[in-house]
């Protein structure tokens, strides 16, 4: 795994995306074991200064070396495979052991006797902000995530997650994936608002497709444009609303997106009717026909004329002619 210059400026530290220039932040971590009142603020800790952590880079006694990050086979490191652990060391070394070497005038090698590493300590607290082109910080950033004392946010790793005291964020990116949040949001606005008033057939279709088309024509386009409003802001939930929304919009234009969209209103309609009926081995027919795991998927075998479902579907929209959609 080689990188370029680019990407030396890029980098991975634990499970972390650091970069050379950003600015990064720790909080305290979640911990669903703490007191009640520390889990209400999301954090391990009381709050108040003094209540962080102080510590040394970890001697091994076996290698008889300090696991600093800066060597192949420092245990801090073993959780990347052998090329990651290449790459990443001559990245180490020439974006975080150099600069900080040259401006404290240092040796940092491993070495048991290497006084510097005797006497470093690192620190850590809620709220301790990191500058990347400070060298010192940038060293300190690092050995706190190296060691087990902070990680990130969304951690899978069992031994930051067991281990880990304080999160790391990035400001920047956390307000860039706000920013790209909102995007998502106010497009899926203006794109319902613009099909209720100009396509509210489309609207209605895709609508049932994603599970949200109850009720619909009972409703005027202006109490559907200020429920989707409110709908589409409702924190996370609102957000994955607005996205499936936009995939249904996205998928209705493509080559076949409309008529599997066709196929799942009269599917639906057929279900609600108890043609179709929901068991152990998912949606069948009435006269046991297997037809899929859910109603999309019954609706995507429907596109392919040869198939079982497709069959089975166009011979209970025959019998049943109301299910199919009336088009205004």
């Amino acid at each position: 795994m080689a990188f370029t210059k680019k990407e030396e400026k890029k980098f991975k530290v634990g499970n972390i995306e650091i970069i050379i220039g950003d600015k990064y932040v720790l909080d305290n971590k979640f911990d669903a074991g703490a007191p009640e009142a520390l889990q209400k603020i999301e954090t391990t800790k009381l709050p108040f200064t003094g209540s962080g952590v102080q510590d040394a880079v970890y001697f091994d006694e076996m290698k008889g070396l300090y696991d600093t990050g800066f060597y192949e086979n420092s245990n801090c490191l073993q959780r990347y495979t052998e090329d990651e652990r290449t790459s990443l060391v001559k990245i180490y070394n020439s974006q975080i052991k150099a600069p900080f070497e040259r401006l404290k005038n240092v040796d940092l090698e491993p070495s048991e006797k290497n006084e510097f590493w005797q006497n470093y300590r690192y620190e850590a607290y809620a709220n301790k902000q990191f500058d990347t082109t400070n060298p010192l910080e940038l060293m300190e950033l690092f050995q706190l995530i190296v060691q087990g004392t902070a990680c990130d946010k969304n951690e899978k790793d069992p031994f930051y997650r067991n281990n880990a005291q304080f999160v790391v964020s990035n400001p920047s990116t956390v307000k860039n994936k706000n920013k790209e949040k909102s995007k998502v949001k106010l497009k899926a606005i203006t794109t319902l608002n613009n099909l209720a008033d100009a396509d509210r057939d489309k609207l209605k279709l895709v609508l049932e497709f994603i599970g949200r088309g109850d009720k619909l024509d009972k409703v005027s386009s202006d109490d559907l444009k200020l429920i989707y409003f409110e709908l589409f802001n409702d924190g996370k939930a609102g957000l994955d609303i607005a996205e499936k929304f936009l995939d249904g919009c996205n998928m209705y234009e493509g080559d076949e997106g409309k008529t599997q969209m066709e196929f799942f209103y009269a599917i639906n309609k057929l279900f609600n009717l108890r043609k179709i009926t929901k068991g152990k081995r998912g949606y069948e027919t009435l006269d046991g026909v297997w037809l899929g795991n859910t109603l999309q998927d019954i609706s995507q075998f429907c596109l392919d004329s040869n198939k079982a479902q497709y069959k089975a579907i166009e011979s209970l929209i025959e019998e049943n002619p109301k299910v199919r959609r009336e088009i205004k």
